[in-house]
């Protein structure tokens, strides 16, 4: 690759890296305020992998619906499982809070 493409591909991941830098120091600015907002790298991390995979979900193009509107394509099971997926997604942030308050897991 040479140079012009390689400035041009990192301007691309700009946008991403401020805002991922944004929220760094914002989560680790909160320490400041109350002992209780301390967070570990390990949270931000999750924090940071959870959000890629909301953007990547939201990027990702939507498969067609056969003409019967069954099997994996069909509409009612994407919505049970969109639901499920935001249940699971609940319980793993309120894990992580209790986590965080210093209460044991459930």
């Amino acid at each position: 690759m040479t140079e012009a493409k390689i400035n041009e591909m990192s301007e691309n991941y700009r946008p991403a890296a401020s805002r991922g830098a944004l929220i760094y120091f914002l989560m680790t600015d909160l320490g400041k305020i109350h002992q209780f907002y301390k967070y570990s790298l390990e949270s931000f991390i999750n924090v940071m992998n959870r959000s890629i995979d909301v953007i990547s979900e939201k990027k990702e193009p939507e498969p067609e619906v056969n003409k019967e509107g069954e099997g994996e394509d069909a509409p009612e099971e994407k919505k049970e499982e969109e639901e499920k997926k935001e249940e699971e997604e609940k319980k793993e942030e309120e894990e992580e809070k209790k986590e965080e308050e210093g209460e044991p897991k459930e």
